[in-house]
């Protein structure tokens, strides 16, 4: 995640063009299998009911696979727009990750098995994604952003409260930090990041979003539908912020996606840059997971739950989740100059058969879950 040069960790010596790890780990556990098929499983209690809560929870990743210093890091060299859509390669200066928390400046894991080597990497990945994100980081100021990793099934994979003056808490499931790659993890976070506080933080949000809010919006991709164009409202939505921040064009909506595109140009970097475990497909799964998350959202009415096998005319659901996720992806990668480094990496369209992997795969991992969370430090030796 830093730029080529020097990287530091704190207790480690700087390694020229390369991370230096924080701890020496234990070795890392097997991975389950995470793509156990849904099909002919739609009746088996367990996957019904993670599927049940997951599209009640309502969180985009339902639809894309069912502090050390006071100082504000700053990137170095970075064009002005550069990571928010725009172009050429940009170099950053390196984030120091610390041991005990794992932190990168004001934001640290605090509850991470640092001695499993993959997960480690994994955070501090994220740590360098977050703390090289400049929207991100003009949100947080000088307060401190704590990620605390629980065992959750039922809730959200993540959420994040703005506790004020006393910072920034994010409670990450385990089971996806586990079994998502960090392309996943970034746009999962990107939305809980930009869809709720830092549009609700953004100066006049409040009034623009007025013209926005229970007035129905044609459904991108589904304009022409049988029986008249299809709407969203946020009058009628199970979270209003949802649709708010799908529809193209109104505030939340930009805020959002300006957090993902950034955060795309981030990974995009990091494979520019020839950083360890950095390639593109991190770009395309970021990309993937937002076109879910709008898609899911603008076609359900934020009911993702309709698209479920279980449901009656969920094929149908899925069909129009995959119309609207090809439109949203026509319109964001026309909204990018051709020059732009990321262009090229926009996941394939999307199929009805596409949708229905996405929300097993989730199903299939949240009940893995279950389990066990071997990325969670337990205070034992284990």
């Amino acid at each position: 995640m830093p730029a080529l040069g020097e990287k530091s960790v704190m207790g480690a010596a700087p390694v020229q063009g390369k991370r230096t790890t924080p701890v020496t780990p234990a070795p890392a556990p097997a991975a389950a299998s995470p793509e156990a098929a849904y099909a002919g499983r739609a009746g088996d209690p367990s996957q019904a009911s993670m599927l049940a809560w997951q599209g009640s929870a309502g969180n985009l990743a339902v639809v894309q696979r069912m502090g050390a210093g006071p100082h504000r890091h700053e990137p170095s060299g970075r064009p002005p727009e550069a990571g928010r859509g725009g172009t050429g390669t940009v170099q950053r200066a390196p984030a120091q990750v610390q041991l005990a928390r794992l932190s990168s400046g004001k934001i640290a894991f605090t509850n991470l098995n640092q001695k499993n080597e993959k997960y480690r990497e994994k955070a501090t990945r994220v740590l360098q994604l977050l703390s090289s994100h400049e929207s991100i980081q003009t949100y947080l100021g000088n307060r401190k952003c704590d990620i605390v990793i629980e065992q959750r099934m039922k809730e959200t994979p993540a959420d994040v409260v703005d506790r004020g003056a006393e910072g920034v808490v994010v409670t990450l499931a385990a089971y996806y930090f586990e079994s998502y790659d960090i392309g996943y993890i970034a746009g999962m976070l990107a939305h809980e990041f930009a869809i709720h506080p830092m549009a609700d933080n953004k100066p006049q949000l409040g009034q623009e979003e007025d013209g926005f809010k229970g007035l129905p919006f044609p459904v991108p991709g589904l304009e022409e539908s049988r029986g008249g164009a299809k709407m969203m409202n946020s009058d009628d939505a199970k979270q209003s912020d949802h649709v708010l921040g799908a529809i193209p064009g109104s505030p939340r909506y930009e805020v959002y996606k300006s957090v993902a595109l950034e955060m795309a140009n981030l990974l995009m970097q990091d494979v520019e840059n020839k950083e360890p475990n950095a390639k593109a497909q991190d770009v395309t799964d970021l990309l993937d997971c937002f076109l879910m998350d709008v898609a899911s959202i603008a076609a359900t009415n934020d009911d993702r739950l309709k698209g479920t096998p279980e449901k009656s005319g969920a094929m149908q659901v899925r069909k129009d989740i995959a119309s609207v996720y090809n439109r949203y992806k026509a319109l964001v990668s026309a909204g990018l100059p051709d020059s732009s480094p990321i262009k090229p990496f926009f996941p394939q369209d999307k199929t009805h058969w596409g949708v229905l992997k996405d929300f097993a795969t989730l199903a299939t991992r949240a009940a893995g879950g279950a389990v066990g969370a071997p990325s969670i430090d337990k205070g034992d030796d284990g």
